[in-house]
């Protein structure tokens, strides 16, 4: 199902006015053309909150896991998959240890958009679950909890890191 940017205008004004953390019209629209650039096949998403970065992740008919502690949230991500056509499995739990369970599955797509200060205790498991050429994208970057993420993906040997400087940022950190 394809669709446009404009289509998630209500659920983003909804989610401002709730106060639900959300990616946004301004990192969402890079997200997308990301997305409709490389086609991910397999995205991991840590942090579903009520799916409005999931419906963006899952746009170009790649197959979307999310995990997301909130059982409310999720509940409202799964109505908004449907209603979009995305191909979604959430997984309710802490997404530090549930990152750990995949030992033989990859990705192609990791997109980081939770609790800020814990990104560095995923880093590990982020870069050994996304396939060679695949990508991490994590949300918040210049945020002051995420300094150790984003210095550590900067320097490392095993991924090439740009900083997308929108509002308060993203990290593109593709596998080599």
């Amino acid at each position: 199902m394809t669709f446009s940017l404009h289509e998630l205008t209500p659920l983003e004004n909804e989610s401002i006015a709730r106060g639900i953390p959300i990616l946004g019209k301004e990192k969402g629209e890079w997200l997308f053309e990301f997305i409709l650039q490389h086609k991910p096949a397999k995205i991991l998403e840590l942090g579903t909150a009520n799916g409005y970065s999931g419906i963006i992740l899952g746009s170009a008919g790649g197959e979307l896991t999310t995990i997301d502690i909130d059982t409310h949230l999720a509940t409202e991500a799964q109505q908004h998959f449907k209603q979009f056509g995305i191909n979604a499995t959430i997984i309710l739990g802490d997404g530090i240890e549930k990152i750990k369970h995949f030992e033989k599955e990859t990705f192609d797509l990791v997109f980081i958009d939770f609790a800020k200060k814990k990104y560095i205790t995923i880093l590990e498991d982020a870069i050994r679950i996304t396939k060679k050429n695949g990508y991490i994208i994590a949300d918040n970057i210049t945020m002051e909890g995420c300094c150790d993420y984003k210095e550590k993906m900067l320097h490392d040997p095993r991924v090439h890191t740009e900083l997308i400087l929108i509002k308060d940022g993203l990290s593109c950190s593709k596998k080599l």
